[in-house]
């Protein structure tokens, strides 16, 4: 008998009691005891509860079995690592190892973080290996991922795109404060330029909030390609190129959006014109292309060119911004888009680069 606080005598715990096997099984976390080949030699409740839950074939202590023959035998790339590493701590190069992974059911993503420490007390190699849930964890760094992108679509967009309205309303009010004594019908001519310009601004704004909500902020309709296509050329400073549309096919799109993208297409033809005389928009069976009759793409950029901010014009001013805007407006379409250079056409004589969007609702 032993006094408790209060000086009352108390018994102790029964002799023989494991508390060491009770600590083990009481951990929240799936935890297995390897020796030095790998074999298991006790698992906690934990372990046990999570094999009985998720419908595990076999005993699920898994007590004899050899947990790194089960890691080897499985096609995921996280099993082939994590074996790799528990190997690393049994012969002793390192004294743990560490590794996050998904492990997503039918009804529930869920991620873990693998955890395996060498056990030095023991006369031969073994090890502690746990898997922690850390689900909620996860869950919250996607979560701030997902907001960082949508700040940096929102933000692609209005330094980017912005730009062009923005150089032509302040121009043209330069214009206007240079000259005070210009006439009326060039000052109505002006402000009308102004205008417009604002009124693209404005849109722009709303487009990249449209952007910054998926495909959920998509305001599709039936919409005319030539229309949209004329209406955008008018709002880029085209110099001597000229446009040329094949088929006045009508598509699902929201249409200001569409324009956008066609836009940044022009602008980008016309950032690269080398050689550039013609830009062309065309129907395919899977939705529309836009062309033009340039030198085309470089092999070594061609799978670069819908990354943010890569451009093989910076010298330029060119932001890298233009095509990786594009893609964000085909994504919220749910389409997609290629870079389809002349070499890899059928119609190889033509030159130049070919943007195809597939997944369009024609008709």
């Amino acid at each position: 008998m032993v006094p408790d606080r209060d000086g009352e005598p108390t018994e102790r715990a029964p002799h023989g009691v494991d508390f060491v096997g009770a600590a083990f099984d009481a951990l929240p976390a799936q935890v297995a005891v390897v020796d030095a080949e790998g074999v298991i030699r006790e698992t906690n409740r934990a372990w046990r509860q999570f094999g009985t839950d998720n419908g595990f074939r076999g005993d699920v202590e898994m007590v004899g079995e050899n947990y790194l023959s089960v890691c080897d035998g499985s096609e995921d790339e996280a099993a082939t690592e994590a074996a790799a590493g528990i190997r690393s701590v049994l012969a002793g190069e390192r004294t743990e190892f560490t590794l996050e992974y998904p492990c997503h059911s039918p009804n529930e993503r869920r991620w873990f973080l693998m955890r395996a420490i060498v056990l030095p007390e023991c006369e031969e190699p073994h090890a502690l290996v746990m898997h922690v849930d850390i689900t909620d964890r996860k869950e919250a760094e996607l979560r701030v991922e997902a907001n960082n992108e949508t700040l940096s679509t929102v933000a692609s967009v209005l330094s980017h795109d912005l730009r062009n309205p923005l150089n032509v309303a302040m121009g043209r009010a330069e214009q206007l404060a240079r000259d005070p004594t210009v006439d009326p019908e060039t000052v109505a001519e002006q402000t009308e330029s102004i205008r417009s310009s604002l009124d693209r601004m404005n849109a722009i704004v709303h487009d990249a909030l449209v952007l910054a909500s998926g495909s959920e902020g998509i305001d599709a309709e039936h919409v005319k390609l030539g229309a949209v296509t004329r209406d955008a050329w008018s709002n880029v400073e085209t110099d001597d190129l000229t446009i040329e549309i094949n088929d006045d096919a009508t598509l699902v799109a929201d249409a200001s959006l569409l324009k956008q993208l066609l836009e940044n297409l022009f602008r980008n033809a016309i950032e690269h014109a080398d050689g550039v005389e013609t830009v062309t928009v065309g129907i395919t069976d899977r939705g529309f292309y836009v062309a033009d009759d340039g030198r085309g793409v470089a092999p070594e950029d061609r799978e670069r060119v819908f990354e943010t901010g890569y451009s093989t014009n910076k010298a330029d001013g060119n932001t890298g911004m233009g095509l990786a805007i594009v893609e964000k407006i085909a994504d919220a379409h749910d389409w997609s888009v290629r870079l389809v250079d002349a070499s890899d056409r059928s119609d190889s004589d033509r030159p130049g680069t070919r943007f195809e969007f597939d997944g369009v609702t024609l008709g």
